[in-house]
């Protein structure tokens, strides 16, 4: 793990893996597929180390980090628990800074650290291809909001990095998302703050992916360039007004009533037909990209 667990009490094997209660029953998980899946297929895979990282490690490293302290080992309990009162969370970053957290802190993890030792040219395609997400995202949020500022993306924005490609089990996923932006009252409802996460996930399976697919030749000779006629075809998915039509569909089939309980929150992602496990799944949400083009 990416910590040093300094307290005298460890924890278990599952507690690492899961922000949910050990008590949680598993989720099952629901996969799903895309018709451009196969563009993303070595950036998602081959090069993007945050398949080997944890979740609960990343959101951990993210929330604590400071570029004071970027070359300081963390050590002590993971905190398992978030909730909109985590400020460190609105935290905002920059590219630059960004690129100092993924250096100094996820290859720096045990997980990193024991890949083979020919892993050069992977960790370099990764902090370029992160460098471009986070351009482009920049990009589309401004879009978005019709305003150009430069706080567009904190750390809260980045989880939805980590909750799409770090490894998690699903009840951990849906547990971190209820608890980040449920309400005083313990309900989840709907929020600004929920939904700027969502097009945000929205946007970096499909625009930011698809731009970093193009571009990323430039520092990987191995990855082939797309064919134009695939960049066309994929493009008419991942514009901006196609996440911005999926939000509005979302929010008008997730919240059929004004808040919900863990429970009922939870619930919405048990089911194949009419679920919503796909906001977890880069190739989830790319099929209802899809599916709902106009």
């Amino acid at each position: 793990m990416g910590f040093d667990l300094c307290c005298q009490k460890k924890l278990s094997k599952k507690e690492l893996y899961s922000f949910a209660p050990t008590r949680e029953k598993e989720i099952l998980r629901i996969k799903y597929k895309s018709n451009y899946d196969f563009l993303f297929e070595e950036l998602e895979h081959k090069y993007n180390i945050l398949g080997h990282i944890q979740l609960i490690d990343y959101v951990n490293l993210l929330n604590n980090y400071e570029p004071e302290t970027a070359t300081l080992n963390l050590t002590g309990v993971m905190k398992k628990d978030y909730s909109h009162h985590d400020y460190s969370l609105s935290y905002v970053m920059t590219v630059d800074i960004f690129q100092n957290f993924i250096e100094n802190k996820l290859y720096k993890t045990s997980e990193i650290i024991q890949l083979s030792e020919k892993k050069e040219l992977m960790l370099s395609t990764f902090t370029e291809v992160c460098r471009e997400i986070f351009n482009s995202l920049e990009l589309k949020l401004n879009q978005h909001y019709e305003e150009k500022r430069n706080d567009r993306i904190t750390k809260k924005i980045l989880i939805s990095l980590g909750v799409l490609y770090c490894k998690s089990d699903v009840i951990g996923k849906i547990k971190l998302i209820y608890d980040l932006f449920k309400n005083d009252k313990d309900k989840f409802v709907k929020s600004e703050d929920f939904e700027k996460y969502l097009i945000s996930s929205f946007l970096i399976c499909s625009y930011c992916m698809l731009s970093v697919r193009k571009k990323i030749i430039r520092a990987n000779k191995k990855i082939p360039e797309m064919k134009e006629e695939d960049f066309i075809n994929c493009l008419k998915v991942c514009q901006l007004k196609i996440s911005q039509n999926l939000l509005k569909i979302f929010n008008e089939n997730f919240f059929d009533k004004d808040e919900f309980d863990w429970n009922e929150f939870k619930n919405k992602f048990n089911q194949k037909e009419n679920g919503f496990q796909w906001i977890l799944s880069p190739k989830g949400i790319r099929k209802m990209l899809e599916e709902n083009v106009f």
